[in-house]
């Protein structure tokens, strides 16, 4: 275990270390205070403009969903940065021989930052969200929207060889997390078009709180996963 986190706190350097990628990690916390404070004030603005009683309040619950997907987002996106880092300086060929060996230094750079996600993710909604959110359903959505992240970071790091390539996969893996919106919007036979994406199913589930689409949202983010993980695990080798 030691020297997992020995390879954790080096991950936490360098991502600290990188301009960038230490703002992505602090990213969820801004989109929170926008989201908090900035949109009831421009609902307030819309609704005067328009002349509506409500434009963007019934959408609340959806941003509260897209903060909970946003953080694991960015955790894993700063992860599969750093793999591709090490990649490319054979640092990780390196990590493998050591004691730590190639599992332990998938769960510095995979698990553990999708752990810390979900803990950050929680905090986020009960500071940010727009709807009365508890503990436990922030806890349920915070943890069905990790694997998410998971399924950016596998497609980073398995679609791509650096990390300008990275940077434009994670703008196209993005489109994973749209699938919440779809419930929202398409409310006939059409939305079913999106049931690829278990983001979509992860909406389904907030807006009736059906264990039905909870299973199928963990059973299609299992299937990505499984999908990727043995061209991620060539990439890495």
């Amino acid at each position: 275990m030691k020297p997992m986190i020995v390879s954790f706190k080096q991950f936490i350097l360098q991502i600290w270390s990188d301009s960038m990628l230490a703002v992505i990690c602090i990213l969820p916390a801004i989109i929170g205070i926008f989201f908090k404070f900035g949109i009831p004030i421009a609902e307030i603005f819309l609704c005067e403009y328009f002349d509506k009683l409500a434009i963007l309040s019934p959408y609340y619950l959806l941003f509260d969903i897209c903060l909970a997907v946003i953080t694991p987002y960015m955790f894993c996106f700063s992860s599969a940065m750093v793999i591709l880092e090490e990649k490319d300086t054979n640092i990780t060929n390196y990590i493998s021989v050591t004691p730590i060996g190639k599992s332990g230094y998938l769960l510095s750079r995979l698990a553990f930052p999708t752990i810390i996600s979900i803990v950050v993710s929680v905090i986020m909604l009960l500071l940010f969200s727009l709807t009365e959110t508890s503990v436990l359903v922030a806890a349920v959505l915070s943890i069905s929207t990790a694997p998410i992240g998971i399924i950016i970071a596998l497609m980073i790091v398995s679609l791509s060889s650096n990390k300008v390539e990275g940077i434009a996969i994670a703008k196209l893996g993005g489109i994973i997390m749209f699938g919440v919106a779809i419930p929202f919007f398409i409310t006939d036979v059409k939305q079913y078009l999106g049931a690829f994406l278990p983001s979509f199913w992860i909406g389904k589930f907030m807006l009736d709180f059906g264990a039905f689409n909870l299973i199928i949202a963990v059973v299609v983010a299992a299937i990505w996963i499984c999908l990727l993980s043995k061209r991620f695990n060539q990439k890495i080798n």
